[in-house]
């Protein structure tokens, strides 16, 4: 009996020890988990092979590797058209990362050994379902939205045993959006500039533009910048193609244009040397901004989305926001989030750095 009070004892001073030190507590197992859905997911066991397949991949890792555990507990990763890799940026065992095509389907999926599976909530019925019916766990997750990426990325640190770091994570997401919306907050809406953001493609030659729904990132991250988007009342599921002479009827203050897959500083002097575009406001005042990128673009539902809004909002309202630097903001936001040292970030991400930039 006296033995065992003497192990009970020393646990409880490791413990003690451990969060002295600032090392995260392990998440009581068995755990249950709410994911985007609002189902319970229960783990037995912290996942170590975790597989994250179907679209929007990248989405998905990047919010992974915000926290330690991610990189050592990534075991596969479906592929992506876009953009650059940077996952041997942020881990040096990227190689050792089996790769899923980008349509695999429950049999490639399976055979990667997963003990957890992390997909988009709108794949559920498509692919969640049938890894589900192979006895595979499945945590579903949005990540569309400020608000989902606040509740979710808690919801991450729980399933991968450090819900500190969630914490911390949030934490550096909060402070910046409340910043920029505390600064904001006494503007009325009409002394808001009417602003568009277009993405810029071209296929076959021919260059199209597009409007996002009213509902996505690059339509919220306006409004929380204290613009006023012009194309809400443009009906469609996803980016939708609008021509020039509907941008001319717009004309707005300001433009913002997005290349996923190409320079979006030439996507801007392309749009500014087109004879309908001429003639709009927004060149003629200058106003027209290429959207930054390094290996993704900011402007999307990607861990990167809380430098695409105070980009922005020194854009929208630079009076406002003359002491943001928003090269300090891309340092500090891998230094912080990504755990990179200042020679990563200056010898791989920023000569990567395409945009309207300092």
């Amino acid at each position: 009996m006296k033995r065992k009070r003497i192990i009970v004892a020393f646990c409880a001073l490791l413990l003690l020890s451990a969060c002295a030190r600032g090392v995260p507590s392990p998440t009581p197992l068995p755990m249950s988990v709410t994911d985007a859905l609002g189902r319970e997911v229960t783990l037995v066991a912290p996942p170590s092979r975790i597989v994250v397949a179907g679209k929007a991949t990248i989405m998905i890792v990047d919010a992974l590797y915000l926290f330690p555990e991610g990189p050592q507990r990534l075991a596969a990763v479906g592929t992506t058209a876009q953009g650059g890799d940077f996952l041997p940026i942020v881990d040096p065992d990227a190689a050792s990362k089996a790769t899923l095509g980008a349509e695999a389907g429950p049999e490639q999926i399976a055979a990667a050994r997963p003990d957890l599976v992390i997909l988009k909530s709108y794949l559920r019925e498509k692919l969640g379902a049938p890894v589900e019916a192979m006895g595979i766990p499945v945590f579903y997750v949005s990540l569309e939205t400020p608000e989902q990426y606040f509740t979710e990325l808690r919801a991450l640190g729980q399933v991968l045993g450090n819900p500190t770091r969630g914490e911390e994570v949030v934490a550096f997401y909060r402070e910046r959006t409340e910043r920029v919306q505390g600064r904001l907050a006494d503007i009325p809406d009409d002394r808001k500039p009417r602003v568009l953001v277009l993405q810029h493609s071209a296929k076959g030659g021919e260059t199209a533009y597009s409007v996002p729904p009213a509902a996505w990132m690059q339509t919220l991250l306006v409004g929380m910048a204290g613009g006023r988007p012009v194309w809400t009342d443009v009906q469609g599921s996803g980016w939708t193609v609008v021509t020039l002479e509907q941008i001319a009827a717009w004309d707005p203050d300001q433009v913002y244009i997005i290349d996923y897959f190409g320079d979006p500083v030439q996507a801007v002097e392309k749009f500014r040397a087109d004879p309908v575009a001429r003639n709009l406001k927004a060149v003629q005042a200058g106003q027209v901004f290429a959207f930054p990128k390094d290996t993704y673009s900011w402007d999307q539902p990607d861990t990167r989305w809380i430098l695409g809004l105070q980009w922005l909002a020194t854009h929208i309202h630079p009076d406002r926001f003359a002491d943001l630097d928003i090269l300090e903001e891309f340092a500090t936001f891998y230094r912080t989030l990504y755990r990179l040292d200042d020679a990563a970030i200056e010898g791989k991400l920023r000569p990567l750095l395409k945009g309207s930039l300092p």
